[in-house]
C-alpha cells in the first residue's frame, strides 16, 4: 500500500473529477492523460480503504464517503494554495518575477539565461511566458516585457537592449526552384517569409548605403514565431528578410541558408525590456531587468557577430 498522504497532487485530482463529474473533462482541464486520472483515483480509493466516486451513474458523483472527504478536502487545499501564494511572495521570502519574451527569443535563448540568473539571485523565481506588450507591464499582468521596440508609453522604466538587423536569407533548394532575385524589386516574384507581432516592425523596405526599396511579394506568409519562420526557410517554401543569424549559424555553416541581394538587409530596430516605473532599478524587478537587458544584448550580439563572419561581411559597413 502506498502513502495517500504523501502528496497533495492525487487529492487534487480526485476534486476536479468529482466537481467535473467526467474523468475526460478533468483530464483537459488538468492538462492530463485520462487513463492516468482514472489511475490515480482507483490508486487513491484502494489506499483509503473505501469507494470515492460512484461511477455507475452519469455524470459521476461522490459516494456519501466521497462527500464527507470533499467537505473537509476543499477548505484545506484552499488552505494550502494560500500558503503557495505566500511562500511565494516577498513576504515568504521569494519573488517571482513574471517575464514575457517574443516567442522566438523565449524558446531560442531563454532557458540558459534562467538559469544562470537563478545563480545570480537564488531566491527569485522566474515565470515565462510570450508575447506579452508594454500594455500587459502597465496592466500588472505581467512583470517584465522584452519588446522589438522602445515603448513610449508612460508609466514605464525602459532598458535599452540590442539593436535588431536582419537581411535577406533563402536555402539553395528555393533558389534553384524559384531563381535568385537580383534586386529587391524582383522579390514581387517570390514568397515572403516574415515577422509579425505587437511592436515588430514590418518588413517593408530594403536599405543598401543610401539606397531604400519598398518591397512587395507575389505571395507573403506572416509567423508570430521566429523558429517557425526559420523551419520554412529551411525547407525551401520562400525568402525571409527577418530571420536573425543568431538563430541560423548552423544553416549558415552548413549551407542550409544564404544571403540573398548581397549588401541589402533591413533598417537597424531596437529593442528593450520594460518593467513598471514602481518597480524601481533598486527592487527585484528592476535588478532582473537591468540583468535581462545586458545579457540577452551581450549573447544575441555575439551570436551575429559570427553570422556576420560566416557570411564573409563586414557589419561596419552595411
Amino acid at each position: 500500500m502506498t502513502d495517500p498522504f504523501s502528496s497533495l497532487r492525487p487529492w487534487r485530482i480526485f476534486l476536479r473529477v468529482a466537481d467535473c463529474g467526467s474523468v475526460s473533462r478533468a483530464s483537459l482541464e488538468l492538462d492530463a492523460d485520462a487513463a492516468y486520472v482514472s489511475r490515480t483515483v482507483a490508486a487513491l480509493e484502494r489506499d483509503l480503504g473505501v469507494r470515492l466516486l460512484d461511477r455507475t451513474v452519469r455524470p459521476i458523483v461522490p459516494t456519501p464517503e466521497g462527500r464527507a472527504v470533499i467537505s473537509r478536502l476543499r477548505p484545506l487545499l484552499a488552505q494550502w494554495d494560500g500558503f503557495e501564494r505566500f511562500a511565494l511572495s516577498p513576504e515568504g521570502g521569494r519573488r517571482v518575477i513574471r517575464l514575457s519574451t517574443p516567442v522566438g527569443i523565449g524558446r531560442f535563448y531563454l532557458n540558459r539565461q534562467i538559469a544562470e540568473y537563478a545563480e545570480v539571485a537564488p531566491d527569485v523565481t522566474i515565470e515565462a511566458s510570450v508575447n506579452a506588450g508594454a500594455g500587459d507591464v502597465l496592466a500588472g499582468r505581467v512583470d517584465v516585457a522584452f519588446l522589438p521596440c522602445i515603448p513610449r508609453e508612460p508609466g514605464l522604466a525602459v532598458y535599452p537592449a540590442m539593436t535588431g538587423f536582419t537581411m535577406p536569407l533563402a536555402a539553395p533548394r528555393y533558389i534553384a526552384r524559384q531563381g535568385l532575385p537580383r534586386s529587391p524589386e524582383e522579390l514581387v516574384s517570390h514568397t515572403g517569409i516574415v515577422k509579425c507581432g505587437e511592436g515588430f516592425p514590418a518588413s517593408d523596405h530594403l536599405v543598401r548605403g543610401t539606397k531604400r526599396r519598398l518591397v512587395f511579394w507575389k505571395h507573403m506568409v506572416r509567423h508570430t514565431d521566429m523558429l517557425n519562420i526559420k523551419d520554412a526557410v529551411v525547407k525551401g517554401y520562400g525568402i525571409t528578410l527577418d530571420l536573425p543569424l543568431g538563430m541560423a549559424l548552423e544553416e549558415i555553416r552548413s549551407g542550409g541558408l544564404v544571403q540573398v541581394l548581397s549588401g541589402w538587409h533591413r533598417d537597424f530596430w531596437y529593442y528593450s525590456v520594460v518593467t513598471r516605473e514602481a518597480d524601481d532599478a533598486d527592487s527585484p524587478v528592476g535588478r532582473f531587468a537591468a540583468w535581462y537587458a545586458r545579457r540577452a544584448t551581450r549573447e544575441i550580439e555575439e551570436r551575429r557577430r559570427r553570422g556576420f563572419e560566416l557570411l564573409g561581411l563586414d557589419e561596419s559597413k552595411l
